[in-house]
């Protein structure tokens, strides 16, 4: 499994705080509204200082509820529970809703190629506020979410993750729903696609401009 290492470089002239999100998954054939959380945060780096992170490749699959009942941004997503999958195995995993609520099994060859996926059983409502999405381990070792939708008893969600990672100047709490459209225009773009490079430094320079390099 592959290790990657994102350092932020604060040379801004101001101490600054920065989160780090992803690109919203797909998730096929399905009309929902995909929420991107804010997955890292760094609070408080002073100017010519850095912070990093260093994580893996494993996605979650994972569940939970939020703050505020509904899914909107500053909302914050309190976690459920997760389970490990692999995308190239095509695995898939059931969520029961009727409390004590978790996933099941996790069971190959159930997704399409590319994606892992969801199975709600028809055991809840809206009423109980389950959100499904996509996490990653960060900073502790509980996964962050860095999607996710509302969940609708009796569905098959099949997701696709993101490939790009952003880096942006904010302060957010890991969990909470951030806008992903506005935070990601004046973002760093973070790429590890097709590189054989494993680190990652994004630099705040003086006019709040990101640059990044690979290492």
């Amino acid at each position: 499994m592959t290790r990657y290492t994102i350092q932020i470089l604060n040379n801004s002239g101001y101490p600054k705080n920065y989160v780090i999100f992803s690109d919203p998954p797909n998730v096929g054939n399905m009309n929902i509204t995909i929420f991107t959380n804010a997955w890292i945060t760094f609070n408080t780096i002073d100017d010519g200082s850095y912070d990093q992170v260093i994580y893996d490749d494993q996605i979650y699959a994972s569940w939970g509820t939020t703050s505020a009942g509904d899914l909107e941004v500053a909302a914050i997503v309190s976690y459920g529970g997760s389970v490990p999958v692999q995308i190239a195995t095509k695995d898939g995993v059931t969520f029961a809703g009727e409390r004590p609520a978790g996933f099941g099994q996790v069971s190959p060859n159930v997704a399409t190629p590319g994606s892992y996926r969801i199975t709600s059983q028809d055991d809840f409502n809206i009423s109980y506020g389950y959100v499904f999405g996509m996490s990653k381990l960060a900073q502790t070792p509980i996964a962050v979410p860095l999607a996710t939708f509302q969940a609708e008893p009796g569905e098959n969600y099949d997701i696709y993750p993101g490939e790009k990672l952003y880096a942006a100047e904010g302060a957010f709490t890991e969990g909470e729903v951030i806008n992903f459209g506005s935070l990601s225009a004046k973002a760093a773009v973070i790429d590890f696609t097709a590189r054989p490079q494993t680190t990652a430094t994004v630099v705040q320079n003086g006019k709040g401009t990101f640059s990044v390099s690979y290492s």
